[in-house]
């Protein structure tokens, strides 16, 4: 993979990149917020209800095939492919591929799968079915919800899973503009995809709108945000360009860890749950007759505390050894000044 400028020089210049998509993004939900109700009723009375099934449905639930599930499977066979880059009987052509899966697997466990319905579960927002027909409370986008973990198990309306799951398919564009950066065919083939994806996001939320599953800004309103995310994972978190730049040096580097992404998300995972008890523990002040509840809050605070440095050395150790010299802690660095 050729490349003229040094990778780690190009992303950091690509810092401004997060702040265009996190601004926007933060603007749109509060544009979107007075129309919200009034455009999802529009959909909802006009809209093909066709379309509305089409794009909710999968048959990973029983169902006919519907609009999201090529980017499921999409997902499954990048999780069967990196699992494969770690075989002992690997390519060497696979092998350089691991951080792109790896970004890939992240994107679908921590993004698409961990923080979307986490969220939910967090805000409890009733959908518009449950609005118009069953005479749940409205509530913003901003605001918690009436559903709550006493009533056992519930799916929130905020954020739209599946339009996170249609927009996780932006991933191959981060991979196609990065994986040959003198390649200008294929820089513009990740731009037009890229769009490609957008506009089925879209659809996805006008479609979700037109059942009643969702009300826009839980899918429209959170296409930037959750982009956002994933430009976040690819150059700051997970730090592809970096990766991929020691690959191309062949960096004397110690074995990584096997499956280092998945691991990385299974010690991030109780550290999610951990947060959530704690807001639902908050939470639950709002309901006098549950005052157990509060427990959760301690619960949250032990896991988080248990498990974010574990995370957080971990997470340094692997780039120490992509990097292959030691990374200094805060202490020594502080020495050093």
């Amino acid at each position: 993979m050729p490349n003229s400028e040094p990778t780690t020089a190009r992303s950091k210049l690509l810092t401004p990149g997060l702040m265009v998509l996190l601004i926007p993004g933060v603007l749109v939900l509060p544009l979107l917020q007075p129309l919200d109700q009034q455009w999802t009723v529009w959909l909802h009375e006009h809209g093909s209800k066709e379309f509305g099934l089409w794009m909710g449905r999968t048959m990973f639930e029983g169902k006919l095939p519907g609009a999201s599930d090529p980017a499921i499977i999409f997902l499954l066979a990048s999780l069967v492919v990196y699992v494969r880059s770690w075989s002992v009987h690997a390519s060497q052509r696979l092998i350089r591929w691991r951080p792109f899966l790896g970004f890939i697997v992240t994107t679908a466990l921590a993004g698409s799968l961990g923080v979307v319905h986490s969220l939910k579960w967090v805000i409890g927002r009733a959908r518009p079915y449950e609005v118009w027909g069953e005479n749940w409370p409205f509530s913003e986008w901003y605001e918690f919800g009436p559903h709550f973990i006493t009533e056992g198990i519930y799916r929130g309306s905020f954020p739209s899973g599946h339009s996170a799951v249609i927009l996780s398919l932006l991933t191959l564009s981060y991979v196609w503009f990065n994986q040959n950066p003198g390649h200008s065919r294929m820089r513009i083939i990740a731009v037009i995809w890229g769009l490609m994806v957008i506009l089925s996001t879209g659809l996805m939320g006008i479609g979700r709108a037109v059942s009643a599953s969702h009300w826009l800004t839980d899918s429209l309103g959170m296409i930037l945000p959750t982009w956002a995310v994933l430009h976040l994972l690819f150059f700051h978190l997970l730090k592809v360009p970096l990766q991929l730049e020691c690959f191309m040096n062949k960096t004397p580097r110690a074995p990584l860890p096997r499956f280092w992404e998945l691991k990385f998300c299974g010690l991030c995972l109780p550290i999610l749950l951990g947060s959530m008890f704690i807001i639902l523990g908050f939470r639950s002040l709002r309901f006098q007759e549950t005052p157990w509840l509060l427990s959760l809050i301690l619960i949250g605070v032990l896991m988080v505390s248990f498990f974010w440095p574990r995370m957080k050395s971990f997470y340094l150790q692997v780039f120490q050894q992509i990097q292959g010299h030691p990374v200094q802690d805060e202490g020594e660095t502080k020495a050093d000044g």
